[in-house]
């Protein structure tokens, strides 16, 4: 429940500002960690820091002020694989930080890069893979359509990361079942 309040108030404090950022710049997204995000060990779970990479993605679409457009037109970004590496723990009622940049992209998919910061420690680095799809149509919107649509003219000459390529790479691993 509490990530719907923090999810409302990304919005509510979005609502009253201005675009403030490039859409493929950084964007860095502040959050405490609360008791609802602990697991058993007392120290944030796994799961949340997934949740919160949405939040961060979101926070990142609100400041490039395209969420709306994108939500005008019924888009909806989805997450089709995603990779995690945890280096330290975040403890109850810890301050960090989520950063979040689009790393690189293809033909239908968005490769981002998160990074969880606690006064400037990097805790945990995520790693996703989405795109977008339209409410009551089938299939992905390619990401030149999207770019076209948000009036975006997107860095010239992006080829997917060595990361990205890696992360696809992985997926592909585990399409194929578990090993026998």
């Amino acid at each position: 429940m509490n990530l719907y309040f923090r999810f409302f108030w990304l919005i509510l404090k979005h609502l009253l500002q201005r675009p403030a950022q490039n859409l493929f710049d950084e964007c860095e997204t502040f959050f405490r960690v609360n008791p609802f995000d602990l697991d058993i060990n007392f120290h944030m779970n796994n799961g949340r820091y997934l949740a919160l990479m949405d939040l961060g993605r979101l926070d990142l679409m609100l400041k490039a002020g395209v969420f709306w457009k994108l939500f005008s037109r019924q888009y909806f970004p989805v997450v089709v694989s995603e990779s995690i590496y945890f280096k330290r723990s975040l403890e109850p009622f810890d301050l960090f930080s989520i950063k979040t940049k689009i790393d690189s992209w293809d033909e239908k998919d968005f490769f981002i890069h998160q990074t969880f910061s606690r006064k400037g420690e990097i805790v945990a680095i995520g790693y996703i893979k989405g795109r977008f799809l339209r409410r009551g149509f089938k299939g992905s919107v390619l990401t030149e359509n999207l770019f076209q649509f948000l009036g975006f003219s997107p860095p010239s000459h992006q080829k997917m990361s060595p990361t990205a390529t890696l992360q696809v790479s992985i997926e592909n691993n585990l399409k194929s079942g578990p090993p026998t």
